[in-house]
């Protein structure tokens, strides 16, 4: 520890000294800084971004089902496909399903909807609104959290129970000033018992959920929709996946004639796609902050050699006083250090400002890892030792002599 303390309290020293002269000089090494303070803000900014949209996107794929395949019915191909005179079929049956589940391997489950805007009256309000028919399965392929009540089961769908569960906003729309369970409101004319509300849940917060063989549901069936809204596939394993959609696209499609009346989609197929669109646009900002932090660090650098001329003569005092070229090269590099440590402070903290600022004024979620603050705050550091390395073995360099001789 004796032999380490000289060095501490040179080291300190060197720092303290170029903390004074920084500060003598507040304009330029501000001026000097912001190459820096503009990287590493941007570097904070653009992580918090990136990561905040990862964790979002992660939510929505785990809500969705990693393992899932969503099949939507198409009304619009099946319009499209009549106006040009060709024939057309029902779209998505139950037939369809039915086969699917027969011919496909490797399903772990599967579920039904049949979706339809119908009119809903109730004690707190009155609207037309989306009413979804759905089998028990959903529950369990969806792991739809439940807040009170209790989810519908197969004696519902059995016995026809007039029974529905509400989203949480639209048990909040329907009843605003009492529980719902055990409530009724009125649909398409027809009574249904309140037995279950939903937790919080993507896209279906306003859901109101049936049983899928309730007659409500075929009352009023418009234009070119389908019996069947959505059919959705789970497979055993991720790996599965995309051979289990392709073999359900093939049998669709031959059982439709040809007719691509319905869509395929495949969460984890969405996940890669917005990973690799995340990753091409750190890349892309990585690139520009690397640039930034380049420019920064000749600015440093031109800025280093400029402040060595000018204290030639200091530098000249300081060796015939006995300071040694190691010294004077630490003296200097701790300027440099601290000018740059100094300016990833400020980054950092104006990349939090900055974050903060684009989630306000967006709505987007932003998350900093502290490794992102980390790595920042080191690159700026290294920055000043690298681009601070050559002005400071100028000026240990330096005939003392000549230094003191200068004007």
């Amino acid at each position: 520890m004796e032999g380490m303390e000289p060095a501490m309290m040179r080291f300190l020293r060197y720092l303290d000294l170029a903390r004074r002269t920084l500060v003598e000089h507040k304009l330029r090494s501000f001026l000097t800084m912001l190459g820096i303070i503009f990287g590493v803000t941007a570097v904070i900014a653009m992580t918090g971004i990136g990561e905040g949209g990862k964790q979002s996107a992660l939510r929505e794929i785990a809500i969705l089902g990693i393992r899932n395949i969503y099949i939507n019915d198409l009304p619009s191909a099946r319009k499209t496909s009549a106006e040009k005179g060709s024939a057309v079929g029902e779209g998505l049956s139950v037939e369809d399903f039915e086969y699917l589940e027969k011919a496909l391997p490797s399903i772990a489950g599967r579920s039904i909807l049949v979706e339809r805007q119908l009119f809903i009256q109730a004690p707190g309000a009155q609207a037309t609104s989306a009413v979804t028919g759905v089998d028990p399965a959903l529950f369990e392929v969806l792991q739809f959290p439940l807040r009170e009540g209790r989810l519908l089961g197969d004696w519902d769908i059995v016995n026809s129970n007039r029974v529905c569960v509400l989203g949480r906003d639209a048990a909040n729309r329907f009843f605003p000033q009492t529980s719902p369970l055990g409530q009724s409101l009125r649909i398409n004319g027809s009574l249904f018992e309140v037995v279950g509300v939903l937790d919080t849940v993507a896209n279906r917060d306003s859901a109101v959920l049936v049983p899928r063989n309730q007659p409500i549901l075929f009352q009023k069936v418009e234009g070119f929709e389908s019996p069947v809204s959505q059919i959705i596939l789970q497979a055993n394993h991720e790996s599965l996946v995309a051979p289990l959609a392709a073999m359900a696209e093939q049998i669709l499609v031959r059982r439709h004639n040809g007719l691509r009346d319905f869509e395929l989609v495949i969460p984890e197929s969405l996940f890669r796609q917005q990973t690799r669109t995340r990753d091409l646009f750190n890349s892309i900002m990585l690139l520009i902050t690397g640039i930034s932090l380049l420019v920064g660090g000749i600015g440093i650098m031109n800025i280093m050699l400029a402040s060595v001329l000018e204290r030639t003569k200091e530098i000249g005092i300081r060796r015939g006083a006995g300071a040694t070229k190691r010294d004077i090269r630490l003296q200097f590099l701790a300027e440099a250090v601290l000018l740059t440590a100094t300016g990833g402070v400020a980054g950092v903290v104006l990349g939090f400002a900055l974050s903060i600022a684009i989630s306000s004024s967006t709505g987007w979620e932003t998350r900093i890892p502290p490794a992102a603050v980390a790595l920042a705050f080191g690159f700026s550091v290294l920055t000043g030792l690298i681009f601070g390395y050559y002005p400071a073995k100028s000026a240990s360099e330096m005939n003392p002599i000549d230094a003191l001789r200068h004007e």
